[in-house]
């Protein structure tokens, strides 16, 4: 049987916790998989996995053996990068980004980055939920965010995203136009609940000061997607505090319009994410250059 398979089959039975799973990825049967599980175990000389009809657990000598395959599945890669006779990119990139991110600002470089590498597949999984890298196969996630929290990730800064406080004008006559983070207490505020500061929105120190500023605010409507809150700001619903590039064309035909405060927002960077468990694909580093530069060159 073929070791280097049966390696690449354990180590993805690990990190999905099922042979289920493990079985549709690589799109073969149960039996197949528990074929090569009792190889390994043959080879290893080592029970590798405990399991029943319902659930599976990895022995010691399992857990050992799952970082001996992420070394020998990463290493073969990287040595398969360094050969290759072409400078093209090919084969499938995963990448998990926000619904709001990637319609906004992202989607255009995903398409000019397959256009320019042609025999390359993006599978692009569009979600403002955090995702699980390694269990769903991802190779980068994109996530606008203050600071990264996950430390199992690495993290590396694409750019920059500023956001700003806006309302209707309908929303502003009969509510009034808030010059103070303080007032926005006493406004309807639009929430985006996946936010770190979602009920408690963050600003910029004023000047002279080092410690941060918040205020409490809420109002009738918690969503999970930033573009919902744009609809809600524009039929009046209240205040909204939205990264700039996702409301340009409302700011230009009027019907948003910025608040300027006695305190800025704070803004989010945006980074690439990926695991460090996970050997990183060549089309992956080369990926996060491209949106890198990209947004460089952009902002």
């Amino acid at each position: 049987m073929d070791r280097l398979k049966g390696v690449e089959y354990f180590k993805r039975i690990y990190e999905l916790g099922s042979f289920t799973a493990a079985a549709s990825e690589f799109q073969c049967s149960n039996a197949v998989i528990s074929k090569y599980v009792r190889f390994l175990e043959s080879w290893t000389g080592s029970k590798l996995i405990n399991r029943n009809t319902r659930t599976i657990s990895f022995t010691e000598e399992g857990e050992r053996f799952y970082n001996y395959c992420v070394s020998i599945t990463g290493q073969t890669n990287e040595l398969l990068d360094a050969v290759a006779a072409t400078d093209s990119l090919s084969g499938e990139l995963v990448i998990a980004s926000p619904v709001s991110l990637s319609i906004a600002v992202l989607g255009p470089l995903f398409i000019r980055f397959q256009k320019e590498n042609p025999l390359l597949s993006i599978r692009l999984q569009m979600s403002d939920q955090l995702t699980d890298l390694v269990g769903s196969g991802v190779d980068v996630a994109i996530r606008g965010i203050e600071a990264p929290a996950d430390s199992s990730l690495i993290a590396t800064r694409l750019g920059a995203l500023d956001r700003i406080l806006v309302a209707s004008p309908g929303y502003l006559r009969s509510a009034g136009v808030p010059t103070a983070i303080e007032e926005l207490r006493s406004h309807q505020c639009l929430v985006y609940s996946l936010s770190s500061d979602a009920n408690r929105w963050g600003f910029t120190p004023p000047c002279g000061s080092d410690e941060p500023v918040s205020v409490e605010v809420t109002g009738p409507l918690i969503a999970d997607n930033s573009m919902i809150l744009v609809e809600a700001a524009k039929e009046d619903l209240g205040i909204a505090m939205l990264p700039r590039a996702y409301i340009d064309a409302e700011l230009r035909n009027g019907s948003l319009q910025q608040l300027r405060l006695d305190a800025d927002p704070v803004p989010r960077s945006i980074y690439g994410m990926y695991s460090g468990r996970r050997y990183l694909p060549r089309r992956a580093r080369r990926f996060i250059d491209f949106v890198k530069s990209s947004l460089e060159v952009t902002s």
